[in-house]
């Protein structure tokens, strides 16, 4: 395995027209870090994991680095380990110390200048040690049953309420003052599950991507837009795709299932967890081959 800057793995998929798997593995659960690597590893594809900040207080904020780097020798594929949705300044800079290879710094609730200043304290903490900074434009809207670890009870508009939508014109300040790696930016898109099909801004795509002077742009709360959306915000200048939702639902259901009768586990809890890890990575393999990297490694 090769562990390399999230944004060296976002540039070259950007470049060559195609965008990378993020999917964030609860904190750094075992099961799911393993069903993501393994997946990536036979699709031959590369791939980040991530952690959301709210997430790592179960298994600490070091734990999904370590874990990576535990498991690497079994792969061959590059791989990033990625703090996402860091709202705590301290810990975002903490986890540049940790091992992240990239840290997202998420002040996109907070004024313009107030993001500006937040994000240039990480950009000059994280390029220090080669780590790659994303930051967001544009708030996203948590949707029912919130996929990044956020509050759950979002409404069926959410993701299209204004409040949710980058501003074009901010894109360029930003990025000139705030020079990330990546960017995300707020088209409609919300985390967790849509109520009905999410009212994506292609045509605010394209107007950003024009300005973005070709920093690769991010797109959150995938679980639910269509794929031939996905596949047109990609075309549209998005080189890193986030999952969460899908993957830790789909996790849970499987163990449920498994608990409950369809798999025989004896008792034994290890053989549960790997009867759900082996029943995720065909929603992990799914994911992957929609983003178009499979075979790029």
């Amino acid at each position: 395995m090769r562990l390399i800057p999230g944004g060296q793995i976002v540039r070259e998929a950007a470049q060559e027209g195609y965008a990378v798997a993020a999917i964030n593995c609860q904190g750094g659960n075992y099961d799911i870090v393993r069903a993501v690597l393994e997946t990536a590893d036979e699709e031959r594809a590369p791939v980040i994991l991530m952690a959301y900040e709210k997430n790592t207080e179960y298994y600490g904020l070091g734990w999904l680095p370590t874990l990576v780097s535990a498991l690497g020798p079994r792969y061959s594929i590059p791989v990033g380990v990625h703090l996402d949705h860091g709202q705590n300044i301290e810990a975002v800079e903490e986890a540049v110390e940790l091992g992240y290879t990239s840290v997202m710094i998420d002040y996109s609730t907070k004024p313009l200048e107030e993001n500006i200043k937040a994000t240039s304290r990480v950009i000059a903490a994280a390029r220090n040690r080669g780590v790659s900074v994303e930051a967001e434009l544009g708030e996203l809207q948590r949707n029912q049953g919130a996929g990044a670890g956020g509050s759950a009870g979002g409404s069926a508009g959410a993701a299209s309420a204004a409040e949710n939508l980058v501003d074009p014109r901010h894109v360029e300040q930003f990025l000139s003052e705030a020079p990330v790696d990546m960017l995300a930016v707020g088209i409609g898109n919300a985390h967790g599950f849509y109520k009905g099909t999410p009212n994506i801004r292609l045509d605010l795509l394209q107007e950003v991507n024009k300005v973005s002077g070709g920093t690769p742009l991010v797109l959150h709360g995938t679980t639910g837009i269509p794929p031939e959306t996905v596949k047109a915000c990609i075309s549209n200048g998005m080189a890193k795709i986030n999952f969460g939702t899908a993957v830790r639902v789909g996790f849970i259901d499987y163990l449920t299932a498994g608990a409950n009768g369809d798999f025989d586990h004896k008792g034994h809890i290890w053989r549960l967890c790997r009867y759900a890890k082996d029943r995720v990575k065909e929603d992990i393999r799914t994911i992957i081959r929609l983003t178009g990297s499979a075979g790029r490694a």
